[in-house]
């Protein structure tokens, strides 16, 4: 078929395959660029037992997975600040995986009243009491309670199961000329 001395099966095989080309070019430099290096830098650290990026319609996921017994505060800031490194103001949502069992799952939905709260209010030492007595009642092996600037974070084990969990802090104390913490 032709168009004004245009074949059309030839312009439509050529742009598929330039449609073609583009799209896997923009997946390989995201792929070897961006994805690949973040994988590998954070799989480089001991308390990162696997790293995957995905991409969603909402925009960027990285899922860690970090083994028993991790300092998850340290461990939740270094992937975030290799997060930073490679994909700046880029939002990223930072998902960390663990082995939850049900009874760690019923511990975290008992406490994570007085975790949210804390994380509103900043009764931190009430806070670390209601956890204290919940995990002892429980029966729990370890658990650590950690809060920083920024988040609450919460670790609980038992036997071969372990449940981390990271609540972002809500800082509404002010400062000076209407400067937030």
């Amino acid at each position: 078929m032709h168009f004004k001395g245009w074949r059309l099966q030839f312009v439509f095989l050529a742009a598929l395959l330039t449609l073609g080309l583009l799209t896997g070019g923009q997946w390989a430099y995201r792929h070897y660029s961006q994805e690949k290096p973040l994988t590998d830098t954070l799989k480089s650290d001991p308390a990162v037992q696997e790293a995957t990026v995905i991409r969603t319609a909402a925009g960027l996921e990285v899922r860690v997975i970090l083994g028993p017994g991790a300092d998850l505060p340290q461990a939740y800031r270094q992937v975030q600040e290799t997060v930073h490194k490679l994909y700046g103001r880029q939002p990223v949502k930072l998902v960390i995986q663990d082995r939850r069992s049900p009874a760690l799952e019923s511990l975290w939905r008992e406490s994570q009243f007085t975790i949210y709260e804390a994380a509103v209010r900043g009764n931190f030492t009430q806070m670390a009491a209601t956890v204290d007595r919940l995990a002892r009642q429980a029966g729990i092996d370890h658990y650590a309670v950690n809060v920083d600037d920024n988040y609450i974070y919460l670790q609980f084990s038992q036997g071969q199961a372990y449940l981390y969990q990271v609540v972002p802090r809500q800082n509404y104390v002010t400062r000076g000329e209407g400067q937030s913490v």
